[in-house]
Order: structure tokens, then sequence, then C-alpha cells
């Protein structure tokens, strides 16, 4: 049974028991966990560094009102001949876990924290038998608590998470003060999984924009064989993050604008001619989310709303760098226009070919961050939203860029198996190169453009700094998804 306080958003609109039918963005995260069970590829799980005085059985109570609010967050699945269902706890099943970790010395402290939080990270959800979210309370001293909050991508993606923190946040307050905080959403993710299916038939027009775009079928990406491991895991990932000086990015920001672009264009078309420069391949596709929240109704409902569109490149070396950014723009505008049709949609209508384990027409994934700034209050204690590396890869590289304790920069994901960690740290220089001299330069044709001199600082997984504060800088990334002063109309997720 739920209990009002548990429940404080309001009416448990769908509780225990509900069952609806789910997206077809979730039934493709399904088909992938039933494959590769032990994959923490698509887990979500976040690190929150609160400082000041906490109640921790309200914020528990406050954390299962956000999932009496968020009904997604309660989730199981199960599949039958009607297909893949969602199956509704409620919120009292949601699993809690509390830590205290105040009588050992500080750095048995940290050591502790660092195993809680990996192992919690890299442990797979069973979607068929537990909810979406799992979370612990690591209590680090009288005035310090970490948070960890773990999310599959099946019911959350970068959207959620501010949403998500910012009624943690109001309900948390309302429990300890008394207030009243707002009405749920109006609209579900159960009406956006609805919507999605009615709207099938009216998608006849942007299908026969992806069936032209995506014939013939873009090859596959050949990586570089050397210093890849074999013997790992598909599913098995590394992570390292890579920073540039700011006046790169600044000069980046003005030459989209001098183009009338984005600086998510201007990337995407640099990530394209790096990706040739590694590999040779003429043609290929990278894959790109976009948010999927196509009204505003959505905004502030938690659940899977990302739609993956797919971008083909063919090389041509006398275009142009100002030509390849007027082709992306677009590109990724055509991209925009026909982004209703969700991608798991369009490969039960096409039926590409596909090859074992990689994900057809794209093998790499390219992000410009633009989320909405993370909460930084919890009531009156401070609050830092940070990711943990889960050991897990979604791609052959996860490209994504975004604003990292304050400064530009990359966090790359790459698959071992197929691609090793150094060529992806290549590709990574690479790319901010030839992003400085295509800023230098945009009337340079793209056959002759060579990467520019740029510093670039590197830090891998075991680059890692003592303390508390140390390790919410290393393995654990602060990401900023606009700059300071700075909307994030321009980009996206």
């Amino acid at each position: 049974m739920s209990t009002p306080a548990e429940v404080a958003s309001g009416t448990l609109v769908h509780g225990a028991g509900s069952i609806w039918r789910a997206s077809p963005g979730q039934q493709r995260h399904w088909a992938y966990q039933r494959r590769f069970p032990r994959s923490a590829s698509f887990n979500i799980p976040v690190a929150v560094l609160l400082r000041g005085e906490l109640d921790l059985d309200t914020l528990e109570r406050a954390l299962r009102a956000v999932t009496a609010r968020h009904e997604s967050l309660r989730a199981s699945f199960r599949e039958d001949t009607r297909g893949l269902e969602t199956l509704l706890c409620g919120p009292e099943r949601i699993p809690v876990h509390r830590h205290d970790l105040r009588r050992l010395p500080e750095t048995q402290r940290i050591d502790r924290l660092r195993e809680i939080g990996a192992a919690e990270a890299a442990r797979p959800f069973d979607l068929a038998a537990e909810p979406v979210l799992r979370a612990h309370f690591v209590c680090m001293a009288a005035t310090e608590t970490v948070l960890i909050v773990n999310f599959h991508h099946i019911a959350f993606d970068g959207w959620s998470s501010p949403v998500f923190f910012a009624d943690l946040d109001e309900q948390y307050r309302a429990l300890r003060h008394g207030t009243t905080p707002r009405p749920a959403p109006a609209d579900r993710y159960i009406d956006f999984a609805r919507w999605q299916y009615r709207a099938r038939g009216d998608h006849g027009a942007q299908v026969d924009y992806w069936r032209a775009a995506l014939t013939p079928v873009p090859p596959s990406l050949p990586w570089p064989q050397e210093g890849r491991d074999a013997d790992a895991p598909w599913w098995a990932g590394d992570m390292a993050w890579l920073g540039v000086p700011q006046d790169v990015v600044g000069a980046a920001q003005r030459t989209a604008r001098e183009h009338g672009t984005s600086l998510f264009a201007l990337g995407l078309a640099v990530y394209q001619l790096a990706l040739h420069r590694l590999t040779g391949a003429p043609h290929f596709a990278v894959g790109t989310p976009f948010a999927g929240r196509t009204s505003p109704r959505w905004n502030d409902v938690v659940g899977f709303f990302v739609n993956t569109l797919v971008m083909p490149y063919r090389f041509r070396p006398e275009q142009t760098v100002a030509e390849l950014v007027r082709e992306t723009h677009e590109k990724v505008m055509r991209g925009h226009e026909n982004q209703d049709v969700p991608y798991g949609i369009l490969l039960d209508t096409f039926d590409p070919p596909t090859e074992p384990e990689r994900t057809p027409y794209f093998q790499t994934m390219f992000i410009l961050q633009n989320t909405p700034a993370p909460q930084r209050s919890l009531d009156n204690a401070s609050l830092r939203t940070n990711k943990l590396v889960t050991g897990s890869a979604r791609y052959d590289i996860t490209f994504s860029l975004g604003w990292r304790n304050g400064e530009f920069a990359l966090e790359l994901e790459n698959r071992p198996r197929l691609v090793a960690q150094d060529t992806a740290v290549r590709l990574g220089t690479d790319f901010f190169g030839l992003l400085a001299a295509a800023a230098a330069d945009p009337h340079a044709e793209v056959g002759t453009l060579r990467p520019a001199e740029v510093p670039v600082t590197v830090q891998r997984r075991g680059d890692l700094e003592s303390g508390v504060d140390g390790l919410f800088r290393g393995i654990i990334g602060d990401w900023r998804t606009t700059p300071p002063g700075k909307t994030s109309a321009e980009a996206h997720t």
C-alpha cells in the first residue's frame, strides 16, 4: 500500500498493478537487455553529493513521492502474446539502501563509497523482475551524504534528470515544511506511448524520407584493429574525457553563427571528417539522439522520449568546409522535421541487414548535450549531480560533448572489443584539431584539411583524485549542458 506521504504529489493515477503497452523505444531496450542480461550499457547511474543538514527519512519519503508522480520509475516489463507490456509496482517497492560510513577512517570511507558506486553502476537491471530505479543513501559525515540513484534508460533520459531532481527538491520541501507541491503533470508517459502508436499511420511521408536517406544502407565503419581486445565481452566499455582550451570552442561557436547554423551541426560535420580520416570509409552513418519531446506537454514528464536519428555521410574531397557545414545543417533540419517515426519502427519497416551485436545503420553516436542545467540545492543542502561509469558501452564509440566542471569537454565511451581506447582518444584529438582548422579556414577543401595543433588534455578512468571532491571530479564527471550565460536552444540531446 502507498501512504499519503509517499504520494504527496497528488492522486496515484496509475497505481500498483496498472498495465499498459510499452512504447516502441522501450521495446528496443527490452530486446537488448534480454539479449545481453549481463550488460549495464543502458544504466544511468547518478551520484549526488549533498552537503548540509538532511532528514534522510523524509528524503526517502520524498523519493518515493517522486516515483508516485512519475509512474515510469515504478515499471517492470513482461512479454506475452500481446507484446511487451509495462507493469507498475507501488512506490514502496522501490529499493532504497542505506550505508552509514561515518565511523570509518576517511580513506576507508572513500574506498567504500567507490565500491558501492561502482557495484551499483555495473549491476544490470532485470527488467522483468524489478523496478527500473534503485537508490542508495551513503552517509559520509554528519553533513555530507551521497545519494546514488540508478535508472534504466528504458524509463529515463537526459531531459528526465533535471525534472526528477527538481521534483525531489519540491517533494522534500513539502514534506519538511508542510507546503503543497505542484500537481502531477496532466500528461503521463502512457499518453506518449499511446500517441506514438496512434500516429503510426500518419507518418507515411516521414518513412519515405528515411527510406530514401538510408538507401543504399550505409556500410559499417571499419575501425583500426590495433590495440582492441578481441576477448572482451560485446557489451564491455571504457571511458575517457578530453578537454581543450576554451578559445577553440569560442572560435567554433563564432564559425557556427557566421554560417547560420548550430554548434551541433558544425560539430557533426567535423566529426564525420574525423571518422573518415580514421577509417578511410567514404560512406557511413552517424547516430544522433533527439530529445523526442516534440510538444511542451511532455517537458515535465520522466520517461524515455529520445529518438535516434541516423545521419548518412558521403565523403567528397572537393567539398569545402563551408559547403559541408551547410549540407550537414540541412540534413539535421530535415531529420528534425522527420523525427516523429521511432527508430525501432524504421528498423521493423526496412529490415536492414545487420551484423552480430552491432547497431543497424550506425556504429557511433554523436551527442551535444542540451538538457537544462542541473539542480543545485535540496532545500537548505547544496547538491551536485554527477554521472557514474558503468563499465559497459552502448555503441562502438559514443562521442558526447558538453560542459564539464565549467569547461567544454568530450566524454568518450568505447567498446574495447572493437575499438581500442587509444584509437578513440586519437579520434577525439583529431576532432578538436579539425574543429580548429575548420574555424580558421572554412573555405578549405575537406580533402586537404589537416588538423591544427591543439593542446588536448586526456583523463582516463584510472586518473582519479583522493577525497570526496576528487571523486566527483574524477570517475564521476560534473556535466553542465550549456555554457554559463547561454541557452540550450542550439544543441541537441
